[in-house]
């Protein structure tokens, strides 16, 4: 069983701002090479990004809800995410369905618990209706609807002054729901729409923040303000990770694979999978239009797109990816770079 930590042993954090990646499809777009130095905590299965090689570090992991831990600790076990602090709720520890935590949670881990169960009934803690901020962790974290918010909350609470989200688009609207490859339960429990209570609670939490003199800014690439304007007039305020670190943006490698995809056979899966590991996101071109929504569902696709050519293919991907280096993959083991997305500017072909 993991070791159960005090709250007064939890160090103040040095100066600077907390960084919280959730687990949405633009992390895959975020340069996340920039939080290099600076206090990370990761929600949920967003600890991804480290098995991906997107992040280095980090200094936190957040679970609240128990079906999410109890799907994703073997998972969690198996990569070895012991030396990381842990932060979870009640729900997990000291429900009365905590076994799952007792056995097979790492004897080696550290946990902070802090109180959710209470609060989930106290109506009064729903940042749906208030704009509850607790003053000390015993008050309770509130009802916030999401784990990245319970994590914004924490941070609050060990007196981070400014809080960015990343990861958070709030939008499942689109086929892709995370930037890692979910299994069934991650999809069977993400509904395919807007997260309209998850908003207001996040606004909610910002003008409570603010308030108090501490920032709160989603800085996610795939948050679109937008599409929430039609619904409510609560709003938070936003920024871009570039803007608010600086610093050189490392290009990335964007995958492409063209191709008609039909009838989809083992040959188009394997080349799929081959290309996945050797880019940061991979699009699939489709010479027929109706392929798009299908190949969008693929396992390890990251997006896919309709171009009637090889070379419209890569002029769409250098116009969306303009400052990254395509990576044109083909059926016999090969891929052309094109330079900082210039389609006219090839390299050499290099086997895979």
């Amino acid at each position: 069983m993991p070791k159960i930590l005090s709250w007064d042993t939890l160090n103040k954090p040095p100066n600077g701002p907390a960084f919280i990646i959730g687990g949405s499809p633009s992390v895959l777009d975020e340069p996340l090479h920039l939080l290099s130095g600076h206090r990370v905590y990761l929600c949920n299965k967003s600890w991804k990004a480290l098995e991906m090689g997107l992040l280095e570090k980090a200094n936190g992991l957040c679970y609240t809800g128990l079906s999410s831990y109890e799907e994703h600790i073997d998972e969690m076990n198996q990569y070895g995410l012991a030396n990381i602090r842990k932060f979870y709720s009640d729900l997990i520890v000291t429900g009365v369905k905590r076994s799952t935590f007792k056995v097979k949670g790492d004897p080696k881990e550290e946990v902070f618990v802090f109180p959710k169960r209470v609060a989930q009934k106290d109506g009064s803690k729903n940042l749906k209706n208030n704009l509850y901020l607790p003053s000390r962790i015993e008050d309770g974290i509130g009802k916030t609807g999401s784990v990245t918010l319970d994590m914004a909350v924490i941070c609050y609470l060990m007196g981070f002054r400014n809080i960015y989200l990343l990861g958070m688009d709030l939008d499942y609207t689109a086929a892709q729901y995370y930037f890692f490859e979910g299994n069934s339960w991650d999809r069977k429990v993400s509904e395919p729409t807007l997260r309209l209570g998850i908003h207001t609670c996040m606004c909610n939490l910002a003008k409570a923040m603010g308030a108090k003199g501490v920032s709160l800014k989603n800085i996610s690439l795939g948050y679109n303000p937008e599409l929430y304007a039609e619904h409510t007039d609560l709003t938070i305020n936003t920024d871009t990770l570039q803007n608010v670190l600086g610093g050189y943006i490392k290009p990335k490698s964007i995958g492409v694979i063209h191709g008609d995809f039909y009838p989809l056979n083992y040959h188009d899966t394997d080349q799929i999978g081959n290309a996945r590991k050797k880019c940061d996101k991979l699009i699939v071109s489709c010479a027929k239009e109706s392929m798009v929504r299908v190949m969008e569902h693929v396992r390890f696709v990251d997006g896919a797109i309709y171009s009637a050519t090889e070379q419209q293919a890569v002029d769409n991907i250098t116009t969306q990816y303009p400052n990254d280096n395509i990576r044109l993959f083909y059926r016999d083991g090969t891929f052309t770079v094109f330079k900082h997305g210039d389609a006219t500017q090839k390299s050499k072909q290099y086997r895979q």
